[in-house]
């Protein structure tokens, strides 16, 4: 029996990933990680038109990455499985070849229209193998194995009162640690701090702590990243994020709570700036030493 919408604070474990992402779980307009930081790295009004919130938004359209990551998630969490809500294209499949692959086209349009996630053979291959290299590593398959999988959090902000919502990969219940399930390009070190930062994991860290701090009290937690390379030898690798960086991240959750509470509250959803408002741009401070350095070379200068 379902349990939507969510009325109490908790963890429920009835709700299935479409309707997490595709409707309004809450009895009240609730955010998730992905929310918040669209709402730092562009607007409110960019969280709104992409959120139930607008009844004219389009449908999801799940890029290939997003496929292969939900993939590796439900493998390693379903024993090794692809579940029915997968379409795999047969190996050398090509949609234009509609002679040849007649009936495989057919299969593939009716698994669209179902809503299905569709992969190439080649893709289901490597997430298998990614897989396969995840398990092999024993403290990552600790780690996902120490808790419950598919769980859906929601808890109430204290300070404003929103709903905040929160779906980890495996919600601890033997190890204070939440582990993040990641495929990376380049999981070498640098390269991959500056993915990290750059896709907002260390945001998303701070708001499945809280969430979970919300719903079963506050505790030393840690939040770990399982990540596997797309490609031969599918290396893995497991990082913990700073505490005092996601610390730092949890600046920029409170700022987009804050935003979402009060575009909630005035029905007004702003965009990067507010009607009216006139919006200052600088040049780059690299380019603004550039200039300085041509100058002081006695390269660039008002004069003729």
């Amino acid at each position: 029996m379902s349990t939507l919408p969510i009325t109490e604070p908790g963890a429920y474990a009835d709700i299935s990933q479409n309707d997490y992402h595709g409707i309004e779980i809450c009895d009240a307009p609730s955010i998730s990680s992905s929310g918040l930081k669209l709402i730092t790295t562009k607007s409110p009004r960019h969280y709104w038109w992409q959120s139930p919130l607008n009844p004219a938004r389009a449908a999801r359209d799940d890029k290939p990455h997003f496929s292969i990551g939900l993939a590796l998630h439900d493998v390693l969490l379903l024993d090794g499985k692809f579940g029915k809500g997968y379409h795999i294209t047969p190996e050398g499949f090509d949609a234009r070849q509609t002679i040849k692959w007649g009936d495989a086209v057919e299969a593939l349009a009716y698994a669209r229209r179902k809503g299905k996630v569709v992969l190439t053979h080649d893709q289901s291959k490597a997430v298998i193998a990614m897989a396969a290299s995840i398990n092999e590593d024993e403290l990552a398959r600790a780690l996902i194995t120490a808790g419950e999988p598919e769980m859906t959090l929601a808890a109430k902000d204290p300070e404003t009162g929103v709903w905040l919502r929160a779906r980890p990969d495996v919600l601890p219940t033997v190890m204070d640690i939440i582990p993040d399930i990641k495929t990376a390009a380049d999981a070498a070190l640098e390269p991959y701090e500056r993915a990290v930062t750059r896709f907002g994991y260390f945001q998303s860290a701070a708001h499945y702590i809280d969430v979970i701090d919300l719903i079963y009290g506050q505790k030393k937690r840690r939040f770990v990243l399982i990540t596997v390379e797309k490609t031969p030898p599918y290396c893995v690798v497991i990082d913990h994020l700073d505490d005092s960086d996601i610390d730092l991240a949890r600046l920029k959750n409170r700022a987009a709570i804050n935003k979402f509470a009060d575009a909630l509250k005035t029905g007004v959803w702003p965009a990067y700036t507010r009607p009216g408002e006139i919006r200052q741009l600088l040049m780059t401070n690299y380019e603004r030493s550039m200039i300085n350095e041509a100058v002081d070379r006695g390269e660039l200068s008002y004069h003729a």
